[in-house]
């Protein structure tokens, strides 16, 4: 639980700062976004990747989330 509370503060300085995000799902899927918005239980996003998600607006459970963090693009 103690990283559900991290992901939640976090989340609110990437909306707040206007920074990208990357998210994995217990399941495996990944997701590179901006976030829209964050409520007590999920966090509600934009992909612009991976290929099969782009453009799409998709609600994620914090409880369903292993890793979050900023999206860093690669400067190469």
């Amino acid at each position: 639980m103690d990283n559900i509370q991290r992901f939640k503060l976090l989340g609110k300085i990437l909306l707040k700062q206007n920074k990208k995000a990357f998210i994995k799902e217990i399941n495996g899927d990944l997701h590179f976004c901006k976030i829209i918005f964050i409520s007590e239980d999920l966090i509600k996003i934009k992909n612009f990747g991976p290929k099969q998600r782009e453009s799409k607006v998709e609600e994620i459970y914090w409880v369903k989330m292993i890793d979050f963090d900023e999206f860093k693009e690669d400067k190469n």
